[in-house]
C-alpha cells in the first residue's frame, strides 16, 4: 500500500499518542489493576492512588469517583483499555518509524479519533447536568475548557486530518480509474 510522506502533523499525533499512553496507564487504567498494587501505602504503585486522590481533592470530578460516576463510565474505561490502548501503542510504533502513514493506518486513526472524541463528548455533556449547588459555572468551565475540552478538540482535529488524507487517497484512485 502506498505510503504518504511524513509531515509535521505525524509528529504532532505521535506526541499526542505518547501523552495518551501515559494518561491511560497512569490514570484511567489504575482502577483495573489489582488493589494490592496501588491502594495501600507501601504498595509498589501507591503514587498512582495519590495522583487520583489529589485530582479528586482538587476538582471533585464525579466521573472518576465510584460513588458518583455515571453508569456508562465503566464501559468507556473498558473501551479505552480494549480499543484505544492497543491502537495507541500500534500507532505510536508506526508513526515513530521513518515512513509516513498508509491508508490502513489513517483509517484506524480515523476510527480511534472518532471514538476518543465521542467518549469525551459524553463526559462534556454530563457536565451540563451537574448540580449547580455543588458545581459553580466557574468550576464547570474548568472541566469544559481545561480538563475535558482538549481531549475532545485534539482527537477531533485528528479525525479531520485523517478524513482528508483518506479522501485524497480515494480521489487519486478515482482519477486513475477514469484515465484507464
Amino acid at each position: 500500500m502506498a505510503t504518504s510522506p511524513k509531515n509535521w502533523r505525524d509528529k504532532l499525533w505521535l506526541v499526542w499518542l505518547i501523552i495518551q499512553i501515559a494518561c491511560i496507564l497512569l490514570v484511567d487504567a489504575v482502577q483495573f489493576y489489582p488493589e494490592w498494587l496501588y491502594k495501600l501505602p507501601g504498595s509498589p504503585l501507591y503514587f498512582l492512588q495519590q495522583v487520583k486522590d489529589f485530582y479528586v481533592a482538587t476538582y471533585n470530578d464525579p466521573l472518576v469517583q465510584p460513588e458518583t460516576e455515571p453508569h456508562w463510565m465503566r464501559l468507556m474505561f473498558l473501551i479505552e483499555l480494549c480499543f484505544q490502548l492497543p491502537v495507541v501503542f500500534y500507532a505510536t510504533w508506526r508513526l515513530s518509524g521513518k515512513r509516513g502513514t498508509t491508508g490502513r493506518l489513517e483509517l484506524l486513526l480515523l476510527a480511534y479519533a472518532f471514538e476518543t472524541a465521542f467518549s469525551t463528548l459524553l463526559c462534556i455533556n454530563d457536565v451540563f447536568y451537574w448540580d449547580p449547588a455543588v458545581y459553580s459555572p466557574e468550576q464547570k468551565n474548568v472541566f469544559l475548557y481545561q480538563l475535558y475540552g482538549p481531549w475532545f478538540a485534539i482527537p477531533s482535529l485528528m479525525f479531520v486530518d485523517m478524513y482528508w488524507r483518506l479522501y485524497n487517497r480515494l480521489a487519486a484512485t478515482d482519477v486513475v480509474k477514469k484515465m484507464q
